[in-house]
Formats: structure tokens, sequence, C-alpha cells
């Protein structure tokens, strides 16, 4: 079991009370504003992380909204199937992906978002790329940028925060994907 660091457990997750077979929010938010937001980022799928469990993704995550100083931290997720192996995810669900994006556009109007941290590496699995393609064409509409802090994958994709074996430094500037 990985603990959330001191002062980040979530006090922001959807659905309240977690279901154990998908997510579509969890963070720790509650000293983020509209002026003083939260590092969003969205990754592929949730994993492990629950409300009262993190993991190496969402604590790579926590550092590095603290690192940057932003006001707490959200995961989303391209598609909201919990599964630790992505290649382990179910037929794609246009239903669930339909919640998936009213979520994410929930989470980025509460903070009148303008860009989030894309974070979901290249996607080897068919119900991901068709999430994608759910999306991204949402965060382009909503006016909502994609950026990512290291260089993106040969693909073009941003990196995961916590590829295998490594965390990823999200050190460099922001590199805006679309």
């Amino acid at each position: 079991m990985i603990a959330y660091p001191t002062g980040n457990e979530p006090d922001l997750w959807d659905p309240n009370p977690g279901q154990s077979g998908y997510r579509f929010a969890l963070g720790n938010a509650a000293l983020a504003t509209s002026k003083n937001p939260p590092l969003i980022a969205i990754c592929m799928n949730p994993s492990h992380a629950r409300e009262d469990q993190s993991d190496k993704t969402i604590n790579r995550l926590i550092r590095a909204s603290e690192e940057r100083g932003y006001a707490g931290w959200i995961m989303l997720n391209l598609y909201p199937e919990r599964s630790p192996k992505p290649s382990a995810l179910s037929a794609f669900d246009p239903a669930l992906s339909t919640a998936n994006k009213f979520a994410i556009t929930q989470v980025l109007a509460r903070f009148r978002a303008t860009e989030v941290l894309g974070a979901w590496g290249n996607l080897t699995h068919a119900t991901l790329r068709h999430a994608k393609l759910d999306v991204l064409p949402l965060l382009a509409g909503l006016g909502v940028r994609v950026f990512t802090f290291d260089p993106p994958t040969k693909d073009g994709n941003p990196r995961h925060p916590s590829p295998q074996g490594s965390y990823l430094p999200m050190l460099g500037p922001k590199v805006y994907l679309t």
C-alpha cells in the first residue's frame, strides 16, 4: 500500500464514494481556485489509487504539483475503467466515455482551466486510442490546451509520469501539444 504524501490526501473523487470498476476524477483541490488552480493531468486510465491509497503515478503528479507551485492536483483519464494493466481493459463503451467527458468538463469548468498536463504515453490498447479520439476534440472545443514538461514520445504523445522502472523528471518548460 502506498500512502499519499501528508497534506495531499484526496478531497475530491468522482464517483463519490469510489467505485471499484471505474473512476472519473481524483484529487486534492481544497486550496485551489480558478485564480490559483491545481495541476490537472489526463493520464490513460485509473490504476491502483483510491481515496485511501495512492500509487506511484499519483505520487509523481503530487510531487510535480508541489515542485511547480500548484494549489493541489487532480487526476483525470482518457478512459475511466480501472485496470493496473491497460492491456486488460474491456472493449470501448461509448456511454462510459460520455460520462467521463462530462466529468472532465465539470472539473475543467470548476477551475476555469485553459490547459492540462497530458500524461498518457503511447496507447497500446484500442479502447484507450478510441478514448483519446473522444477526449482531445472535447478539450479543443473547450479551448483547453495539452502540455507536457518532458519531450513527447516518438509517436508525439505526452509521456506517462511513471514509465516502467523510473520517474519522469517533469522539470522542463511547458511544451504545448495542442
